[in-house]
């Protein structure tokens, strides 16, 4: 009984349709794999049936095989496949050519095997850039993004998130260089950006003001950049990246989303590194950060200004707020109310709420009798005791450490103000 039950079920796992009767040979060879172990293509013999049957005939095992795999996906079909069909495309290749529609519809089906493969497999930036080059069509493209996309949310070390990074920065590139829909393009940057905010959470102490020097002085007498402020926004913009003129109080250009490699930043949205195209004008910046000795090296690319070079030092930085014993487990209702703080030498109120037209999102300001700065972007890391307070434009932030609530929330941290380079410290009255 057991045994017909099992001929039945393996006989209802396998595709109804007609099929070519020189096919047969390969299709008892492909059942005969799939009951004895588990797998579609274990047998090398089938590739010699392909090769005495017709372009029609090799077409149809394609979708055969298709079929297959809908009613027996399995982590160790998909394998399989993933390896098999790798070395199957080439004798399709050369018997048909792959401007047939024989040996088209295998490279799609190699295609989406490798988006299956992808979940199972470890994290491999080498082999998406791969597999993504390898894609036949655009929507298998932006298939592997999708299915990377969900896998980057799985991403628990620095080293996978790096791979992910690394991947995603190539891909979008890719797409864009081959003319892909922005769709792809904005796949990708996403990705980045997403992981990037992953990734600056197990590696803080990045944000501050880099004081730097261009090494091309008619360049630096130009563009009169003298700092580099790195600041962390909502989800939404994420890492935010400004290049300032602090004498005169004007961000020069400012880069949102950017992404974290390592400890290399470089702008998301556009190429950085694409060095051949010269239909991409928008402005690009790269910058090494040595975490030794918190020094700086990079590059920041224009239309009008071409490639410039720059190094600097992290003047100040947020870190000390990471590293004071703040409390943590709290919720950020239990922080609304007015607050006295002093900022720097200034005396001020922070208030914190809910938006009257939107009782879901928290807003905040810095009030004095002199100043008025509200922060649209308003969040609370639980688990570090950190409140983030950033304005519509990306220009001011307070990070603020939740140094007790006995009372009252008792607040310690810095306020930073981009246009003018400059870090004040910020404790409760």
């Amino acid at each position: 009984m057991k045994k017909l039950l099992l001929i039945l079920a393996l006989l209802a796992s396998f595709p109804t349709f007609a099929m070519n009767a020189k096919l047969d040979p390969a299709v008892k060879m492909v059942e005969s794999c799939l009951a004895e172990q588990g797998v579609l293509l274990c047998n090398d013999g089938i590739t010699e049936v392909l090769k005495t049957v017709s372009l029609d005939a090799r077409g149809e095992f394609v979708y055969y095989l298709k079929d297959l795999v809908v009613k027996n996906e399995t982590a160790k079909v998909i394998v399989n496949l993933y390896e098999k069909l790798q070395v199957l495309v080439p004798v399709y290749e050369k018997l048909d050519g792959c401007s047939e529609w024989s040996c088209r519809d295998l490279k799609i089906f190699l295609g989406d095997v490798s988006i299956r493969y992808v979940k199972i497999s470890p994290i491999s930036s080498a082999l998406y850039i791969e597999l993504y080059k390898a894609q036949a069509v655009q929507s298998g493209r932006y298939g592997l993004l999708s299915t990377l996309s969900e896998k980057a949310d799985k991403a628990t070390t620095l080293a996978d998130m790096d791979e992910m990074v690394k991947f995603a920065e190539f891909a979008k590139d890719y797409s864009r260089s081959i003319k892909d829909e922005n769709y792809l393009y904005q796949a990708g940057v996403a990705i980045v950006r997403k992981v990037t905010l992953a990734a600056l959470k197990l590696r803080p102490g990045h944000e501050g003001i880099y004081k730097v020097i261009f090494d091309n002085a008619e360049v630096a007498n130009n563009l009169r950049i003298d700092s580099v402020v790195v600041m962390e926004s909502n989800d939404r913009d994420a890492l935010v990246v400004n290049f300032v003129a602090s004498d005169s109080r004007i961000i020069k250009v400012s880069f949102k989303q950017a992404g974290l490699l390592g400890n290399t930043f470089f702008s998301n949205e556009d190429v950085y590194n694409n060095d051949d195209n010269q239909d991409i004008q928008s402005p690009y910046f790269k910058m090494e950060l040595d975490r030794a000795t918190m020094s700086v090296k990079g590059v920041l690319t224009s239309a009008r200004y071409g490639k410039s070079t720059f190094s600097g030092k992290l003047e100040k930085s947020n870190i000390s707020v990471f590293g004071q014993a703040n409390v943590e487990g709290l919720e950020l209702s239990q922080l609304v109310g007015k607050h006295k703080v002093k900022v720097g030498n200034y005396d001020m109120t922070l208030t914190i709420g809910k938006r009257t037209d939107d009782n879901s999102v928290y807003e905040g300001s810095l009030v004095s009798d002199n100043a008025l700065i509200t922060f649209s972007k308003v969040s609370l890391d639980s688990a570090r005791g950190i409140l983030s307070l950033v304005d519509s434009k990306n220009e001011r932030k307070l990070t603020l450490g939740v140094v007790d609530v006995s009372n009252s929330p008792v607040f310690k941290g810095q306020f930073l103000n981009a246009p003018q380079a400059k870090i004040l410290d910020v404790e409760s009255k």
